[in-house]
């Protein structure tokens, strides 16, 4: 029987690497496969029961879960700092599915019974208000969140010893400090946001959203490559330090021992589709019917 000493470690692995994991966008239960002791059960340090109602050793059903996904900019002069980056999240523990949909940050919204932009809802009433207008936009409900702070992206991506990317044409804009050549290249952390962040392609924050889809699953095959395991408690302390989330630390555990009988993970993505229209002098972006119906199909 495991010290409680082991015990602490065991649960600040378990939750590290779950927190970990959020911070690319739901593999979660895949990745917990390769960190959890195959010997035992995860046991946590207080007296809840991480396995729910099963007693018998078998793995637990759960249901669909959505997660509302934020990334932030803590360095922004804003009282909150606006979300540059809107994924929901919709995750199937049971049969390793991941679906993601992207929300353009310019997107046309009601918050609080006013039209603005999508961004705009944290601003004004932190995750619970972003969650809120997103379930009016796509009609469907969303479980959890994650606010992610974009200087622990960047960490990330230095740790695992950054990303591989063909980058499509030259990305330069000294204010928020981009200055990329095209072609073929490992990016560090900084850089990686930088190229998930820039917006003046011809595809605008169409292409940005495209961008940042590929490069969360470039950074999710970069931990899951053996080189990576040593270096667990980096990425648990950072992951622990930048993600801010609600879900409880028992979902979080049977995720994980779902993920131990998951032989394959399948992500699939969508932007939503739109175009961009000056309503009362603003700019917008205005998503289509058929869009909003096919990203709500996809998270329900």
């Amino acid at each position: 029987m495991p010290s409680n000493s082991n015990s602490n470690n065991n649960t600040k692995v378990i939750v590290g690497f779950l927190v970990v994991a959020l911070l690319l966008i739901g593999t979660f239960f895949y990745t917990m496969s390769y960190y959890i002791d195959k010997s035992g059960q995860p046991d946590l340090a207080d007296d809840t029961n991480p396995q729910g109602d099963d007693q018998n050793g078998e793995t637990p059903k759960m249901d669909k879960m959505n997660l509302l996904v934020l990334g932030i900019d803590s360095r922004d002069s804003d009282f909150r700092g606006r979300t540059d980056t809107i994924i929901v999240v919709s995750v199937d523990p049971n049969e390793g599915d991941i679906n993601m949909v992207s929300i353009p940050r310019d997107t046309r919204v009601k918050i609080k019974g006013a039209w603005d932009k999508v961004n705009a809802a944290y601003v004004y009433g932190g995750e619970e208000l972003a969650q809120e207008s997103i379930q009016d936009l796509l009609d469907v409900k969303i479980d959890h969140y994650a606010v992610i702070d974009f200087k622990g992206f960047e960490r990330l991506v230095d740790i695992v010893g950054g990303i591989e990317v063909d980058v499509p044409v030259n990305m330069y804009y000294p204010p928020e400090g981009i200055d990329l050549k095209k072609g073929e290249q490992v990016l560090d952390g900084p850089d990686a946001l930088a190229y998930s962040r820039f917006r003046y392609t011809k595809d605008g924050d169409i292409g940005r959203a495209k961008r940042q889809q590929q490069v969360i699953k470039l950074l999710i095959d970069e931990l899951l490559q053996a080189k990576n395991i040593l270096k667990a408690p980096q990425l648990i302390d950072t992951a622990i330090d930048n993600v801010h989330t609600d879900i409880p630390i028992t979902t979080m555990v049977k995720l994980a021992r779902i993920g131990q009988s998951l032989k394959s993970t399948t992500i699939n993505s969508i932007v939503l589709d739109g175009k961009n229209e000056k309503i009362d002098g603003l700019w917008f972006y205005e998503p289509s019917e058929a869009s909003i119906m096919e990203a709500s199909k996809l998270l329900s």
